[in-house]
């Protein structure tokens, strides 16, 4: 596109008897460029499209995409070409995305990978740890854990009790908080633990972003620095454990975990609302929780009693009796409802059905078959993108609609001779199309058709050099040797 000094420019030059190439070699510009603009085709300050002639193929490459989502560009191209289309691939390639004519495949088409949008009043949740030392004997642990997750606007807070800060614990602290509080906000932010943060990157681990996508939320890492709300829940949960009693089991103090976040939600919800408490605040806006958790892998390690029987929230699970005293690992996965009972070096040797927590049952008969972790996908319907399909109904009609176009505009009435001479300049000379074109119409010439195709593939293909190149004054050039060689006749001539 031309600018209009340019264009002054080029008319000053032209009015001076210089040519278009002169012109075109002083100003840096293509000769065509220059003439379109001189001779009123294209208008200054106007880009053209370029598009004019594909326009009238859209209907025809619409049905035929339509019919088929995976056909093939470059087929699409050649069937375009032997139609009358004179422009390049790239040209139809560009104007193939510009018009947005391939439709998408219902059968291979994937959820687009965005990130959730922010919504104004959506909530985020900010999760992070406290740990306490000195829990009771009984908890087997020298550390108890809490999770808080608390909500940024509502201010409301939850908390769980875990042994220690892994990756399955966190998962299976993360969604019993949001269970509590009856949704997840659309980002999670997390302090930087060993379990989140990596510490060469700076970034979270990929395991939790795996998590963050079953959810449908966004995780980032939180500040370094404590705010002032986590420093009064910090407070808050120092306290409670000091007033623990020295009896309490972790049952008992997750229960009682949940009834004083309840009850500081409950005292703190009218202050906010205004003095008299007449104003009521509105409801965190929360999105909905997928109906099965993460399912990621608790695995802590337990001393076998006397009795061969393992303690696991509340229940015991019974294990072979010749392993009393030793030390097994116990697995549970997050929405399973078998456990696993395990050696240190990861040989299962019990499976059993899951008690409630905290329900105080036995579970001595164990399950001897071994059954796989998850359930096999459902196999996705396979679609068949590397298929040919021919031209439908509605395809070969819009092709011969093209094909009447392009008689009316040549003038001609319809026939095979019209036909023949509209269509030849777009013809392909592939040997695969010639011999086609000779199937079809055996009336035409071979020969003719032949020699033609000769000639059109000896032109355009540099590729290939031959060892000689004849000129029209019979010499010719020998690729060894830098002088011309001179034919002579042979003697039978």
């Amino acid at each position: 596109m031309l600018t209009g000094e340019e264009y002054i420019n080029i008319c000053a030059l032209r009015s001076r008897g210089l040519s278009i190439a002169a012109i075109a070699r002083l100003l840096g510009r293509d000769r065509k460029t220059v003439s379109s603009y001189l001779s009123g085709k294209r208008t200054v300050g106007v880009r053209s499209s370029g598009g004019g002639e594909f326009e009238r193929f859209i209907p025809y490459c619409r049905q035929r995409l339509q019919d088929d989502a995976h056909f093939e560009a470059s087929a699409l191209f050649a069937e375009l070409v032997d139609l009358g289309y004179n422009g390049g691939y790239s040209t139809f390639t560009r104007a193939l995305r510009t018009h947005q004519l391939r439709p998408r495949c219902p059968l291979c088409q994937r959820p687009p990978r965005t990130r959730p949008a922010r919504q104004d009043d959506a909530e985020e949740v900010h999760f992070r740890w406290f740990v306490f030392c000195d829990p009771p004997a009984d908890w087997g642990c020298t550390h108890a854990c809490v999770l808080v997750g608390r909500l940024t606007r509502s201010q409301r807070w939850s908390a769980a009790l875990a042994e220690q800060i892994d990756f399955g614990h966190l998962v299976g602290s993360v969604d019993r908080i949001l269970r509590q509080l009856g949704g997840t906000g659309w980002r999670w932010r997390f302090d930087r633990t060993p379990a989140v943060h990596c510490p060469g990157g700076g970034k979270l681990t990929t395991a939790l972003g795996r998590v963050a996508k079953h959810y449908g939320v966004v995780a980032d890492l939180g500040p370094a620095r404590q705010g002032t709300d986590d420093e009064a829940i910090g407070q808050t949960l120092a306290l409670w454990w000091r007033t623990g009693g020295a009896d309490t089991g972790p049952l008992e103090a997750q229960e009682s975990l949940d009834r004083l976040a309840r009850l500081i939600h409950t005292r703190q919800a009218p202050t906010r609302g205004g003095h008299d408490g007449s104003t009521v605040p509105p409801a965190p806006v929360l999105l909905d929780l997928p109906h099965d958790p993460y399912p990621a892998r608790i695995s802590v390690t337990r001393a076998v009693s006397a009795n061969s029987m393992v303690s696991y929230r509340g229940n015991l699970y019974a294990v072979p009796r010749h392993l009393h005293g030793h030390t097994v690992e116990v697995r549970q996965r997050l929405g399973d409802p078998l456990l696993a009972i395990a050696t240190p070096r990861g040989r299962v040797i019990a499976q059993h059905s899951l008690a409630p927590d905290g329900a105080g049952l036995s579970v001595i008969g164990h399950r001897h078959g071994i059954g796989l972790d998850r359930p096999l996908p459902v196999p996705r319907p396979a679609c068949n993108s590397k298929m040919y399909s021919p031209p439908s109904a509605e395809a070969l009609a819009a092709a011969e609609a093209l094909r009447q176009d392009t008689r009316q505009e040549d003038g001609l009435e319809p026939g095979r001779q019209a036909g023949a001479s509209s269509a030849r300049s777009g013809r392909s000379w592939r040997w695969t199309d010639v011999l086609g074109r000779i199937r079809k119409d055996p009336a035409e010439d071979e020969e003719h058709v032949r020699s033609e195709a000769v000639i059109h593939l000896a032109a355009h293909r540099q590729h290939d050099p031959t060892p000689y190149r004849r000129s029209h004054t019979g010499s010719a050039w020998h690729p060894n040797r830098t002088t011309r060689m001179r034919q002579e006749p042979s003697e039978g001539r």
